[in-house]
């Protein structure tokens, strides 16, 4: 297939190089379905490098004004982000000539942030490419979430998630393609103005591991007396630890002595710093003798431990847009067990053989309990090609098929 003579500018406020969060491997699936299609595709970020030490670059630090600024407000840095586009001079001076250089068709904003600095300066420089807007999840709401977890002043998360909404309501009332991961979102970006809709729900890559990786974790195990896994792979996200103390909790007495429930990635930290055994506290002192931290992994490591576990746990209980680990377990073949919430946009997957959807902690960690003993689920010809579903190049097809006509 021909590629079509388009150059695209895709805009974010995190590089993309080592891909190890969701929000970077979908916008890094993002950019290499868009490369498979149009003849120019670049990437540039803005980002913070206290939080991000492999970049490109083309990618662009903040400037020390702006990297004070998130140091002081850490979890609204992706806003300060999208505003030092035009308001931090050295940033600004470097974006600028990334715009003049690439002359793009078409900017691809990922999530609303980068258009507050990124609108003045589209005007200022006189230009008038297609927007696209690509939305992860409905951030306002979802921003609320997050600075109310960490004990923010309750009006300044009001100003915040306002200010969020009005962006969202601006950027999808003027984007000529508006991207979400669910219909719900969907719907909610159709009311806030967007005309032009597309659906791209979260996907995985085809799973790819080293015998090494798998065997690695296996011996790890079995040198610990364990025989059965079940896998939680998440970021530090607070939806992610809230889910699982909800639905798991620190109270595993559940769990058999040859059992393990392992997390794994960026969650592993919040789990080492809050839980600990010498404390007063039963559960928590008890918790390690039952559970496992993998710690932050390397993809070809994640992906062993993935292909090493008996079961993948998707304690997921609030928060926006599609689960990517919903699609990792997917296409894993594995035991799952869920919320009804992880498996929101993938619902017909609740039906597949050893899936156990539970919405109780009580439930959940019964469904655990017969996940271990129940044998690796068989699926069908066609349970097989459904699974297929979750590949990136399917889930961004509309979103291709969107972009090719503006």
């Amino acid at each position: 297939m021909n590629k079509i003579q388009k150059s695209i500018l895709v805009v974010g406020t995190y590089p993309i190089r080592e891909p190890r969060h969701g929000g970077q491997k979908r916008l890094h699936a993002i950019v290499e379905e868009y490369k498979k299609r149009f003849t120019s595709v670049t990437y540039v970020s803005v980002f913070f490098d206290g939080f991000y030490s492999e970049y490109s670059p083309i990618d662009i630090p903040l400037g020390e004004y702006s990297r004070r600024l998130v140091q002081q407000s850490p979890m609204t840095g992706d806003i300060i982000c999208g505003e030092a586009i035009y308001s931090d001079p050295e940033v600004k001076k470097r974006f600028t000539e990334v715009v003049n250089t690439q002359n793009p068709d078409v900017i691809h904003i990922e999530q609303p942030y980068p258009y507050i600095g990124l609108k003045k300066l589209i005007s200022e420089l006189g230009i008038s490419p297609k927007l696209v807007f690509g939305s992860q999840n409905v951030e306002g709401p979802m921003k609320s979430e997050i600075l109310a977890g960490y004990g923010t002043d309750a009006k300044a998360i009001i100003d915040i998630e306002n200010q969020i909404t009005a962006l969202e309501e601006d950027l999808s009332k003027r984007a000529d393609l508006t991207i979400a991961c669910t219909t719900a979102d969907l719907a909610v970006h159709a009311k806030m103005g967007a005309t032009n809709l597309a659906l791209a729900p979260n996907g995985v890559d085809r799973p790819e591991f080293s015998e090494n990786s798998v065997q690695y974790w296996r011996s790890k195990f079995h040198a610990q007396d364990v025989e059965s896994t079940a896998l939680f792979v998440g970021s530090a996200h607070p939806p992610n630890w809230a889910g699982f103390l909800s639905m798991v909790g620190k109270g595993l007495g559940f769990v058999q002595r040859q059992q393990r429930i392992v997390a794994a990635g960026s969650i592993s930290d919040y789990f080492d710093r809050e839980i600990k055994e010498d404390s007063l506290n039963v559960q928590d002192a008890t918790f390690w003798l039952r559970a496992f931290s993998a710690g932050r992994l390397s993809e070809p490591k994640l992906q062993g431990i993935i292909a090493a576990a008996d079961v993948i746990l998707l304690p997921i209980t609030e928060g926006g847009g599609s689960n990517l680990k919903t699609a990792e377990a997917i296409i894993s073949g594995k035991k799952v067990v869920a919320t009804s919430h992880a498996l929101r946009s993938f619902e017909w997957f609740a039906d597949f053989p050893g899936v156990w959807k539970a919405d109780t902690k009580k439930d959940f960690q019964s469904a655990i309990i017969e996940a271990f003993a129940a044998p690796l689920p068989y699926r069908t010809k066609e349970q097989t090609q459904r699974a297929q579903e979750v590949l990136w190049q399917n889930c961004l097809k509309e979103m291709i098929e969107g972009v090719e006509k503006l």
